[in-house]
C-alpha cells in the first residue's frame, strides 16, 4: 500500500495533465468556435499556472536535496579538518601528521524544532539511534557550538541548546589558554552568553575570539563560541564577567552537525573514575 501511494505520488502532475487534456478534447468537440477559442483560452492559462507550480515544487525538493548533498560534504570537511585529530605519539621537537589518530566524527542532521524564548530552550534533530546518536555529543553549525545532546530515541534526538539555563562548559580566549566556564543569563536574551572565571589579569579585549576548551570531550578544542562585546567585573573576585556575542544565530537554525568523540569513554572513565 505504502508503494502504491509513493508511486501515484510521483505521477500525480501526470495524472493533473491528463485530466486536464481531456478536458480541453471534449470542449474542442463539442462546443463552438467561439466557445472553443475562449475555454481554450483559459485551458492555457491553467496548464502554465500548473507547469509553473510544478517547477517551484521541483525546484524546492531539487534544492532540498542540494542542500542535504551540501551538509554531507561540509560533515566530511570538518572530519578532515586539523582539530579532529590527536596525537598518539610524539617527541619534544616535531609531531609528524602520518602519526594522527581521527577521534572526532560529525554527523549531518536537519532541525526541526527550536526553542528561544524559555529558560530551558531545547532543539530536536531529526536523527536518534538509528544513526548512532547517543547523549552528551556535541551539536554545531557551519558558525560555532550550539549545545549538545541529552535525549535520544530511535530516529530523534534533543539537544540543550546554549541559549539555556543549566548550560555550563569550559571555554578558553582563541588567542590564550585562561580558561572559563560558559552559562546563559536569561535576562540577557538570545543570542549573548556569559563567561566567569578569568582572572582579570589577563588582557582580554572586546571583540577577542572565545572558543571551545576541549576538556570535557563532548567538544573538539577551537569550535567558535563567539567575540567578546562587553567586559564586566565578577562582583566580589578579581575575575572577568564576559559577555559574548555567539557566532550562531539561535532564532535562524536549520542544519547542525553532532559530533561523536571516539574516545570519551576513555576520557570519562580517567576523569570520573567509579568509587572503589
Amino acid at each position: 500500500m505504502k508503494n502504491l501511494f509513493l508511486f501515484f505520488n510521483k505521477i500525480k502532475f501526470f495524472l493533473f495533465f491528463i485530466v486536464l487534456q481531456l478536458i480541453v478534447f471534449n470542449v474542442v468537440v463539442t462546443k463552438t468556435d467561439y466557445q472553443q477559442s475562449g475555454i481554450l483560452n483559459s485551458s492555457a492559462k491553467v496548464s502554465g499556472w500548473f507547469y509553473s507550480l510544478k517547477n517551484q515544487f521541483s525546484s524546492y525538493w531539487n534544492l532540498r536535496d542540494e542542500n542535504k548533498i551540501l551538509a554531507n560534504q561540509n560533515a566530511q570537511l570538518k572530519q578532515e579538518s586539523f582539530h579532529n585529530y590527536t596525537i598518539v605519539s610524539s617527541n619534544s621537537i616535531k609531531v609528524v601528521n602520518d602519526i594522527y589518530k581521527k577521534q572526532y566524527l560529525f554527523q549531518p542532521a536537519v532541525v526541526i524544532n527550536n526553542t528561544t524564548n524559555k529558560k530551558k530552550n531545547t532543539i530536536t534533530m531529526d536523527v536518534g539511534r538509528n544513526k548512532g546518536i547517543r547523549p552528551e555529543m556535541g551539536v554545531v553549525s557551519s558558525r560555532g557550538i550550539v549545545g549538545f545532546t541529552r535525549n535520544v530515541s530511535g530516529h530523534y534526538s534533543t539537544a540543550m541548546s546554549l541559549m539555556n539555563t543549566e548550560m555550563n562548559i569550559p571555554v578558553i580566549p582563541l588567542k590564550d589558554s585562561c580558561q572559563g566556564t560558559l552559562f546563559w543569563d536569561f535576562n540577557d536574551g538570545v543570542n549573548v552568553v556569559s563567561v566567569k572565571g578569568i582572572p582579570v589579569y589577563y588582557k582580554l579585549k572586546v571583540g577577542d575570539t572565545i572558543v571551545t576548551q576541549g576538556g570535557a570531550g563532548i567538544f573538539p578544542k577551537g569550535e567558535t563560541v563567539g567575540v567578546i562585546e562587553k567586559k564586566l567585573k565578577q562582583i566580589g573576585s578579581n575575575n572577568w564577567l564576559l559577555k559574548v556575542k555567539t557566532s550562531v544565530d539561535f532564532r535562524v537554525i536549520n542544519h547542525v552537525f553532532l559530533i561523536e568523540n571516539l574516545y570519551k569513554e576513555e576520557l570519562d572513565s580517567l576523569q570520573n573514575p567509579l568509587p572503589e
